[in-house]
């Protein structure tokens, strides 16, 4: 990411410009102290100062990447929701023409319509025929038959005027095998700018010569305008637009901020674009189509914008997960942004290694006057400094942990949305189709009669297996009698279930026989059914009616949905691409209709809090929870229906889409360190007593300062293959006080003998090894009178100066029998028991630690 984009980019993120601010004001903090240290006591803070300069080098080159992921994280979260609208803009619309290309195909055959072309049927009839498709099929405003002089022969809006037609459209259609789409200008809607129409040639059955052309009309306008609607949020400040193969936008969400025919440069496999329109920036996605089904339509494109200013803390949703779990998963902050967690080790390096500088000048300046003592104050500064640094960092990164936090949560109830609305909207072409079909004149024809020949049934299966071909997405379809009598079926796949002959549902027989209208349809429980193998499926129903009485009932159609693949390719096609992610379709009552989860078994339930099951309708969540001993981000969206399906009383089966993303397991969170310098209390007398801190096992113990030569990197430790447990190894060692000559000091673990109860001897197994240390762990070389001899330490604390009054020797009582403790800093008058601090004898350590028998396994 260059430099002066992110610079650019800074000035619309609130949150990483006061972050920079901050991180440039401590910067020039660095400066100043060590401006200072050189100036008050340049002798002393030789080491100090060359630390310093990397610690503020560290710093920078950390910030640097710390801004860069903080913009990279920002604009990737916008980045996210805009590439997701723009796909599910073209795709959701995608899905719908796929479904025309078929209509338009099987109506063409309709022999009603063949008839009516040759003259065998009244126009009235043909038109109150197409009337009848267009209130089943409401995403089409007009359906027009043309003969092939391209005349109008009938036509549902009487306001066009139309009487022929101009447009090429028909003579292409005529020569095309197959369909034809296409969205332009046509006479044959003269009142729009641009038409999407389905249009095919009409062949006569017998002679296959072509008599005409159908052409389907479909509501664009007002289909895009729901597709908006469903993706726009309150507050939202996109703009969705489809743009056309050359880039030209055809529909727009804001038609007053981007109107129609506004040309976007098409970006080819860009992850994103910074484009400027009507003089502002704004960040865009343009994603082609992934295609259904092999269909990708005329090659449109969906595009989304954002101004480049509306970037915010997206944390609204975190406000309803309690700070306990959300304080948990940020245990996986690694899985959420690496880099970012990177950037976190890395000051912690640096503060690390600036402790560890800092304790080291305490323990130089212990006891000191004059410049020792200027020294005391610059190491507090350092020290004050060092800490506020870390807490800037550490503050963005909590923040930003939580905004990609948040944005997964708005992902996983985006996503159900998008599951739950391509259910809805297949499921409306479903209760479309019985209705249609069971309006096929042939079929009411044969049902009509008293007595039905054997060829009177062979043409309703032929009929069943001919419109089965067409739409796979039914295993079988079946004509029953009034009395539930199975006459003819289809069967796709060519399994062994013989349908004919044998009796439907007699509870869904009563219903289609009450069916008083041909709008009217029924469809089964999700349930189990011989139908479908004895296996879930839902089984909608259309009432047939006689050709001379249409309020008399002749018998029902039966269209068996391909549940199982249909609602899995459902969930597939939208799943988050993460491992252990997985989705569900469930009724109001957890039952599972359809999931990618091996876990769950279709009819089985997803039990989770009531709320998830209690949404109004169109109305969804997104949680994290704990399922099956796991942190997950899951979001849920209730089905709203499409159209007037499930809108108009029609029918009312509430079904809901979860997406499960995992976090991680549930595992007790690590307990929080020890890392707060100790109480000193007041000092009252000019004598004072100065200690060295340091961290064992989450409790603080200390030695005298004057006993401590330095704290070095626990990292260069040298195990000792066979040694006692006490003795973990050797460390090389260099310090001018000894001439500058190398040493090789052994380290013991003190933490065998404050861990240590009364009657257990260590296990072997407890020895710590170079490989087992922490990142924190240190070891602090010591003077004793066998000579040099280093602690390993949890950490460093500080270097406190306590009133000499404090220190109190061990009681003479049990003054043999306290080990390597001597004396202890007594708590204030008014302290707390908690205060007493423990001082260690360095050479009575030693003693103890190799007396203590810890070398038996």
């Amino acid at each position: 990411m260059q430099k002066q984009f992110i610079e650019e980019m800074i000035d619309y993120m609130p949150s990483v410009r006061r972050c920079k601010q901050s991180l440039d004001g401590l910067d020039l903090i660095w400066s100043v102290i060590s401006a200072n240290a050189e100036m008050n006591c340049p002798h002393e803070a030789v080491t100090i100062l060359s630390t310093m300069q990397k610690t503020q080098e560290g710093f920078g080159v950390l910030e640097e990447k710390l801004i860069e992921n903080l913009v990279a994280e920002n604009i990737k979260k916008v980045v996210l929701d805009i590439t997701s609208k723009a796909q599910v803009v073209v795709d959701i619309i995608i899905r719908n023409l796929y479904e025309r290309t078929a209509d338009v195909g099987f109506l063409a055959t309709d022999n009603d319509i063949r008839q009516f072309i040759l003259g065998k049927v009244p126009k009235e009839a043909i038109v109150q025929r197409l009337k009848e498709y267009r209130d089943k099929y409401t995403v089409y405003d007009e359906i027009i038959i043309l003969d092939t002089y391209k005349r109008v022969l009938a036509n549902l809006d009487e306001t066009s005027g139309i009487i022929s037609s101009k447009d090429p459209l028909v003579m292409d259609t005529i020569q095309q095998d197959g369909y034809l789409e296409s969205f332009k200008k046509s006479d044959l809607r003269p009142m729009n700018d641009r038409s999407l129409i389905y249009s095919q040639k009409i062949e006569d059955p017998e002679s296959g010569n072509v008599i005409g052309v159908l052409c389907l009309c479909f509501r664009f306008e007002n289909e895009m305008e729901g597709i908006f609607a469903s993706l726009k949020n309150k507050g939202d400040k996109s703009i969705m637009c489809l743009l056309d193969d050359n880039g030209l936008v055809i529909a727009s969400s804001d038609e007053s901020s981007v109107s129609l025919g506004k040309a976007f440069p098409i970006q080819e496999d860009s992850a994103y674009s910074v484009i400027e329109h009507n003089g502002r920036d704004y960040l865009a996605k343009t994603c082609k189509t992934r295609g259904y089904q092999g269909f990708f339509g005329l090659g449109w494109q969906g595009h989304v914008m954002v101004p480049a200013d509306a970037f915010k803390a997206a944390t609204g949703l975190l406000g309803e997960i309690d700070a306990e779990t959300l304080d948990n998963i940020m245990q996986y902050a690694d899985s959420f942004c690496p880099d970012l967690s990177a950037i976190v080790s890395g000051a912690d390096d640096i503060n690390l290694a600036l402790r560890r500088v800092v304790w080291n000048g305490q323990v130089m300046a212990a006891g000191g006057k004059g410049d020792l003592v200027r020294l005391k104050a610059i190491l507090r500064q350092i020290s004050k400094n060092g800490q506020k640094t870390r807490e800037v960092f550490e503050s963005s990164i909590s923040n930003l942990y939580q905004t990609v936090i948040s944005s997964s949560l708005s992902d996983v109830k985006f996503i159900a949305r998008l599951m739950i609305d391509i259910m809805d909207r297949n499921l409306y072409e479903r209760a479309n189709d019985c209705r249609w079909w069971a309006l096929t004149n042939d079929i009411r024809r044969v049902l009509s009669l008293s007595e039905r020949s054997e060829d009177d049934l062979q043409t309703i299966t032929d009929i069943l297996i001919y419109i089965n071909s067409l739409y796979t997405v039914y295993t079988r379809i079946f004509v029953y009698d009034t009395d539930g009598t199975i006459v003819a079926a289809s069967n796709l796949h060519g399994d062994n279930i013989n349908l004919v002959g044998k009796k439907y549902d007699q509870a869904q027989l009563h219903k289609v026989m009450g069916l008083d209208n041909s709008q009217k349809y029924s469809v089964s429980a999700f349930q189990k059914t011989w139908l479908y193998g004895e296996c879930e499926t839902y089984v909608y129903n259309a009432a047939i009616r006689s050709l001379d009485d249409t309020a008399t009932v002749v018998g029902g159609i039966g269209i068996v949905f391909d549940a199982a693949p249909e609602f899995m390719a459902m969930l597939n096609d939208n799943l988050p691409q993460k491992s252990g992610a997985f989705a569900v379709f469930t009724d109001r009552s957890g039952v599972v209709i359809s999931t990618t989860c091996d876990d769950y078994r279709i009819g089985s339930r997803l039990t989770l809090d009531h709320d998830f099951f209690a949404l109004p309708n169109g109305e969804g969540i997104s949680r994290i929870i704990v399922h099956r001993q796991k942190y997950f981000i899951v979001g849920c969206m209730t089905s709203c229906g499409y159209r007037e399906y499930k809108n108009s009383g029609d029918y009312k089966n509430d079904l809901i889409a979860f997406v499960f993303v995992p976090i991680g397991d549930v595992r007790d969170r690590p307990a929080s360190q020890t890392n707060a310098t100790y109480n000193t209390g007041t000092i009252k007398s000019a004598e004072t007593v100065e200690l060295a801190t340091f961290i064992v096992s989450d409790k603080i113990y200390s030695l005298p300062a004057a006993s401590v030569v330095e704290a070095v990197e626990a990292d260069k430790l040298v195990p000792l293959p066979g040694s006692k447990p006490y003795l973990v190894g050797t460390t090389p060692f260099v310090t001018a006080e000894f001439g500058g000559t190398p040493q090789v000091v052994p380290v013991i673990n003190p933490k065998l003998l404050f861990n240590q109860k009364k009657g257990i001897v260590p296990h072997q197994g407890l020895q710590t090894t170079a490989l087992e240390l922490s990142y924190k762990d240190h070891i602090v070389i010591i003077r004793t009178a066998k000579g040099l001899v280093g602690l390993l330490v949890q950490d460093l604390d500080a270097v406190p100066e306590f009133d000499a009054s404090r220190l109190e020797r061990v009681p003479p009582i049990i003054g043999a029998d306290s080990g390597y403790v001597k004396s202890i800093i007594k708590p204030e008058m008014c302290g707390k028991i908690d205060d007493m601090l423990v001082v260690l004898d360095p050479d009575l350590l030693v003693e103890e630690i190799q007396r203590v028998n810890v070398g038996h396994a």
